[in-house]
């Protein structure tokens, strides 16, 4: 397995080790990310009743059931995927979902990264966010 395969895990661990007021701040710009970019599909309580996602055959998930549909423990790993969107999830098929990765990298660059690993690691931070916030709206 590539390396680049770890690194969602790994920028998971140091986002957890973090103390509490920069996990508050990750929390805010998640949610601020997920309201920029997911609410119109997925709804603003993540129920899957976004203005846009009405309009699909497939409605998109109810993003709050993620860590009850999986025996009670969030899924990071494939939360991460799936928001990335570079990497296609083994027998999950097409999506309409957006591949977020190239569009956070893409925002990098227009934001003045210099390198690509500072594009990469600047969308892995925005797509950790996300994460971490539907990581805090998971209902029993």
């Amino acid at each position: 397995m590539p390396l680049s395969a770890f690194r969602p895990a790994l920028a998971a661990c140091i986002l957890s080790a973090l103390p509490s007021s920069a996990l508050a701040q990750a929390l805010d710009l998640g949610q601020e990310e997920y309201q920029r970019h997911c609410s119109a599909c997925h709804g603003e309580t993540g129920k899957g009743d976004g203005i846009i996602g009405l309009l699909f055959v497939t409605p998109p998930r109810d993003l709050t059931g993620l860590a009850k549909a999986n025996g009670g423990k969030f899924p990071e790993f494939r939360v991460y995927q799936a928001i990335d969107g570079r990497l296609p999830l083994p027998g999950h098929g097409t999506s309409e979902m957006p591949i977020w990765g190239d569009y956070f990298i893409a925002e990098a660059w227009k934001d003045g990264a210099e390198t690509s690993d500072d594009a990469e690691y600047i969308a892995q931070g925005r797509i950790l966010s996300v994460m971490r916030f539907l990581e805090s709206i998971q209902e029993d």
